[in-house]
């Protein structure tokens, strides 16, 4: 086949384009966490299921990583954390803040999902973050012991992006391994 045209050439390199964005996009996607366990609700349909995971795999991209890109794309602007500790502030700036100072604690922090449930317009995911201590954590000096804790989120998507969250950590657990608590028999 000869190519003698402007527009067939237009046409061809338009899909060559295409072709490698997808490819790029689906290599992304490679490097985001992999639900260990996984439950999709049967009434979604394939297009809004796969984006709902995509979101959270990118949410906990964040979290795993530290990486602020993956939090941009996975919040919506109007981002609203149903369960915030005192002191830090809402929305996207929030979500930095979080991963920024624990971060300095454990700075290998890794996010992995253990369940994801998929159901209406919410993601329900179970979390198992670990990592080794490294620097000091509310006055305490690093232990260099490792951590490991799990926690429950349920996210609220609309249009792609996450809207709302809830969260629950198991601190006790935590706190107790960064030697900030102790309980006394």
């Amino acid at each position: 086949m000869r190519l003698n045209s402007t527009w067939q050439w237009s046409i061809i390199c338009g899909l060559l384009l295409i072709a490698l964005s997808q490819t790029a996009a689906q290599a992304q996607d490679y490097a985001l966490p992999q639900p260990k366990s996984m439950t999709v609700d049967r009434s979604l349909s394939p297009a809004d299921a796969a984006q709902m995971i995509r979101t959270a795999r990118l949410f906990y991209a964040f979290w795993d990583t530290g990486n602020a890109e993956y939090a941009s794309a996975a919040v919506d602007n109007d981002f609203r954390d149903n369960t915030l500790p005192e002191g830090r502030p809402q929305g996207l700036k929030g979500l930095l803040y979080a991963s920024q100072t624990f971060r300095t604690a454990v700075p290998d922090l890794h996010c992995a999902i253990e369940d994801l449930l998929v159901s209406g317009d919410k993601v329900t995911a179970r979390l198992l973050f670990t990592g080794p201590h490294k620097g000091e954590f509310m006055g305490h000096p690093a232990t260099g012991k490792p951590v490991k804790f799990f926690a429950i989120d349920i996210l609220r998507i609309r249009g792609g992006k996450i809207v709302e969250d809830w969260h629950l950590e198991d601190n006790l657990t935590l706190l107790k391994q960064l030697g900030v608590v102790s309980l006394k028999k």
